[in-house]
């Protein structure tokens, strides 16, 4: 813990919300020449299953966005936290893409897309670990050999911790926010699903309190998520027992990477994750490339739902560039 105690930073940044910018919208597996269109259907495509093995592939909802009047100096796939879905990062996406960053997001296992489309309806860590590995490897087969990076919020900082453990070699940094499993009310949390278990393992239950009420205090965003058709808050305590074993499986995945450039960050006024849990998580990482940096005002969510300001991009921007070659 001390001796690596320099990789821990604290910021003075305000996490007001950035206006969305009005760049094209791309909702397709490749960079297109012109001017891009915007798309108003939810968008599909197929990534690769590594498990397919000659079977029909399995589908992963994704999106991109990628602006073809600006270079592309790399790309990054980036994953969505628990109850979300791929969408909520098109404010980012779109203020990346302007940048010069071509940006992918896909659906998890269980929420987004996955429940129109009527397959993997259910929170499945493996298969998600599965689809991801795939959706890399889409990318860079459908690209130019430039960098590709991982990014992941809240639970999707998790599966990205993950597969940065897992499959080094698909990425050339990882970016995560929040993905620590210790959170704020956890032993009161574990009592309410064990009791849930106890009368319905399979039976849905309310989590919003859980998760929309800790992870802002903003009325607008609360309503927001709550009204948005591809949002799920509402999980089987089975489902949430997989979720938490996941998470609790963090530090074991940290203590894998050891060559894969990590940067962590957390919001300053985060009620929903403990500073600490993200603060023990970049200690355990080997790599001595690897920092912590907790942002000062920001809640929850930082790079989801456009809860970012130029400072957070400037930062992110700054370290993408350092370890582009």
């Amino acid at each position: 813990m001390h001796a690596n105690r320099n990789r821990v930073h604290r910021s003075l940044w305000s996490a007001t919300a950035f206006g969305a910018l009005s760049i094209t919208l791309a909702a397709l597996p490749l960079p297109v020449s012109g001017q891009l269109m915007q798309l108003d259907a939810d968008p599909i495509v197929v990534a690769p299953h590594p498990k397919a093995h000659g079977k029909t592939a399995q589908i992963t909802p994704m999106i991109s966005w990628v602006d073809s009047n600006v270079p592309v100096r790399g790309y990054l796939l980036c994953v969505h936290g628990l109850g979300l879905h791929k969408g909520t990062y098109h404010q980012f996406g779109e203020r990346m893409a302007k940048l010069g960053w071509g940006v992918y997001a896909c659906d998890i296992r269980g929420f987004g897309s996955f429940l129109k489309i009527g397959v993997n309806k259910t929170v499945d860590f493996e298969g998600c670990l599965a689809d991801v590995k795939g959706a890399l490897e889409m990318v860079h087969a459908s690209n130019d050999g430039k960098p590709v990076f991982i990014v992941g919020e809240s639970m999707g900082g998790a599966i990205a911790l993950r597969i940065a453990s897992l499959y080094p070699e698909l990425i050339s940094g990882l970016i995560s926010s929040v993905p620590a499993g210790e959170r704020y009310h956890q032993a009161g949390d574990s009592l309410k699903v064990g009791f849930k278990m106890l009368t319905g393992p399979k039976r849905n239950m309310d989590v919003k309190q859980m998760v929309v009420e800790r992870s802002t205090d903003k009325a607008e965003l609360k309503e927001e998520w709550l009204n948005d058709s591809l949002a799920r808050f509402e999980l089987s305590p089975i489902e949430l027992m997989k979720f938490q074993h996941f998470m609790s499986e963090n530090h074991k995945a940290a203590r894998k990477i050891t060559s894969t450039p990590v940067l962590m960050i957390q919001g300053q006024n985060d009620k929903l994750v403990k500073h600490e849990g993200n603060a023990h998580l970049i200690q355990e990482i080997p790599c001595k490339d690897s920092e912590l940096i907790f942002i000062d005002h920001a809640e929850h969510l930082i790079l989801e739902e456009g809860q970012f300001n130029d400072n957070v991009i400037a930062t992110l921007t700054t370290w993408l560039d350092a370890h582009t070659k």
